[in-house]
């Protein structure tokens, strides 16, 4: 009997990766397991996941892609961290229904002109396509920490905007992947719901601690002006239609928002039986 096909839309970013890692490490004998890429030539790492299939795929396409997905049974969409995600998000769940796929998983943060808005764009939408589905609404990235690095070594501090006291929720890119492979291995146990994977909630203090744990040395946190970090991004060249959504985050945190802090329900434990990661 052949086994059900599950496929990766947004497969070479981090989230895709991971998910089609978790499949290919705990799946593998119960589903079939195929990644799809914008450009395949340039998916060594994906190719090189024992029992995975790299096609070429590109959200929102309508010529080739609902070829590409006929025979599909469970259908993961990374929404893509650019500015107008909600459109080609919701326009490949369309395809993917067109073409017959039995379940659309949609998987995405905040990302767009508002926090949290492309999300209920996109899980409204993908809700009433009238195929099972199920959202992962997810948190901040705690890999994004890295963008500390240079300060952290050169001066073994962190700098942001955002008071180091008030907590906001994480996720570990792994964790989401675990999630994400979990629900595509058994879709029916998910159909219809949504989900928030978090990993934990914790403050920019607690991230300092962390830091200054491991590497043996202080590393302070150091409290900046919101006009200052803002120059700062665009000196770097964060794309400036990401700019104001960053300073919106900041200022949701330091709000206490539960935007940025949502309720932990426990949802990875729920769907993976693990624990999720920590700091």
């Amino acid at each position: 009997m052949a086994k059900p096909v599950v496929f990766v839309i947004g497969a070479s970013g981090n989230i895709g990766s991971a998910t089609v890692q978790a499949l290919s490490a705990k799946y593998s004998d119960k589903v079939e397991i195929r990644a799809g890429v914008r450009n395949p030539d340039k998916a060594d790492k994906l190719k090189a996941i024992a029992g995975v299939t790299v096609v070429k795929a590109e959200m929102g396409e309508e010529v080739e892609l609902p070829k590409t997905l006929k025979g599909v049974d469970a259908l993961l969409i990374v929404t893509p961290g650019i500015e107008h995600q909600a459109p080609i998000s919701i326009k490949t769940a369309e395809v993917a229904k067109a073409a017959g796929v039995k379940f659309i998983a949609v998987a995405g943060g905040a990302t767009g002109p508002s926090v949290g808005a492309p999300m209920a764009e996109i899980a409204e939408t993908v809700s009433n396509l009238g195929v099972p589905y199920t959202i992962l609404q997810l948190p901040m990235f705690v890999e994004n920490y890295w963008a500390f690095k240079d300060t952290i070594v050169g001066q073994s501090s962190i700098f942001s905007p955002v008071d180091p006291t008030k907590p906001f929720a994480t996720v570990v890119v792994e964790d989401a992947g675990k999630a994400a492979a979990a629900i595509l291995a058994d879709p029916q146990k998910h159909a219809g719901k949504s989900y928030m994977i978090i990993s934990e909630s914790h403050t920019y203090n607690d991230v300092a601690a962390a830091f200054s744990e491991v590497l043996g040395k202080e590393v302070k946190y150091v409290r900046v002006p919101y006009e200052a970090t803002k120059k700062t991004m665009t000196d770097k060249g964060v794309p400036e239609w990401l700019v104001p959504l960053l300073m919106q985050a900041y200022q949701l945190i330091d709000s206490g928002s539960p935007i940025m802090n949502p309720a932990n329900t426990g949802d990875f434990t729920a769907i993976t039986g693990e624990q999720p990661s920590t700091l």
